[in-house]
């Protein structure tokens, strides 16, 4: 889910003195479809926003907030539902096995500004705080990146959520031609903060790429200077030629990255490793290369290439980071 969307839309409701509702999943375990940190928005209106992970749980949950706010903005509530027979917990109404913990959190307009703050930093990729409890949500702008997820609780009355927001996993896609618009147009939709880097001033897919929240015009030979370390650093090289995806490869193939991809054929990633070679980057670096990029599902189009490198992207995400 695009979580800028996802907070316009609330934003746009609170401004115009619309309440919501907003369910949150706070906690889960086994096969549960929602996963902490799954939200979806209920107007008094019905129009929903999101996902806590669908089914008749979620359309049961959904009706019961619009009646909550038919009545008035009601209490936060704290449930535990449960997939299966047996345990503690309501049931969902669902087969999948495994449970969850949804809070329901009426929102006004006296939650309007930490919205407000949560979207500006989300646009511009700044770290910062989600708090949920019975006392409402709070934003806090951060300096560095937070603990992703934490649930505690007392009871139903007393307990406290909190997740990373504000900063998202940031794509940079070096070459902004049709591959690159293509993956741009995905990897937004999957929550990425995307980056488009090419090194010429004139680009018709650059000037029709809409999604990516940055276009920069950098000259290859500096690349490695645009490029942040990190956990939450992903990059893929796309270039108007080997050449040039030699030269930025070779900036970038020692740097600390959670992905580095190369597009090309192996006949190309073949002889771009070797030349490399020759020039003295090691040969461990460029094993840690996901070259050729991408899933392999003979994919040919832009869009089925970009498929394929956003299916990578996200084995390597959801990968524990030890690995």
């Amino acid at each position: 889910m695009n979580k800028i969307q996802f907070w316009e839309f609330v934003h746009e409701n609170l401004q115009s003195d619309e309440p919501m509702m907003l369910l949150l999943v706070v906690e889960s375990g086994g096969s549960s479809p929602g996963k902490p940190g799954f939200k979806m928005a209920v107007t008094a209106d019905g129009r929903i926003y999101g996902t806590i992970g669908g089914g008749i749980m979620e359309k049961e949950l959904a009706n019961k907030a619009v009646k909550i706010l038919d009545r008035g903005t009601g209490r936060p509530q704290l449930l535990k539902l449960q997939h299966h027979e047996g345990g503690i917990g309501k049931r969902s109404g669902m087969i999948c096995s495994g449970w969850q913990r949804v809070a329901m959190l009426p929102l006004a307009g006296g939650d309007s500004d930490a919205v407000d703050s949560l979207v500006f930093a989300l646009r511009r990729n700044r770290p910062g705080r989600l708090i949920f409890s019975p006392r409402g949500m709070e934003f806090q702008p951060l300096k560095k990146q937070a603990t992703a997820v934490a649930f505690a609780s007392k009871s139903a009355e007393d307990w406290l959520y909190r997740e990373e927001a504000g900063r998202r996993p940031t794509l940079a896609i070096i070459g902004g031609g049709h591959v690159g618009l293509a993956l741009s147009r995905v990897m937004a939709d999957l929550d990425f903060h995307v980056v488009v880097l090419d090194d010429r001033a004139r680009v018709a897919t650059m000037d029709a790429n809409t999604y990516a929240q940055e276009k920069q015009v950098v000259g290859y030979n500096r690349i490695g200077r645009h490029i942040s370390e990190g956990n939450q650093s992903y990059v893929v090289i796309m270039t108007f030629g080997h050449q040039a995806d030699e030269r930025v490869l070779k900036q970038l193939s020692g740097k600390k990255l959670r992905y580095l991809g190369l597009l090309g054929s192996p006949a190309k990633i073949r002889q771009i490793f070797a030349s490399l070679k020759k020039k003295g980057v090691s040969a461990s670096s460029l094993k840690k290369v996901h070259a050729p990029v991408g899933l392999p599902i003979q994919s040919h189009t832009p869009e089925e290439i970009a498929i394929s490198i956003a299916a990578e992207i996200i084995q390597i995400k959801n990968q524990p980071r030890d690995k």
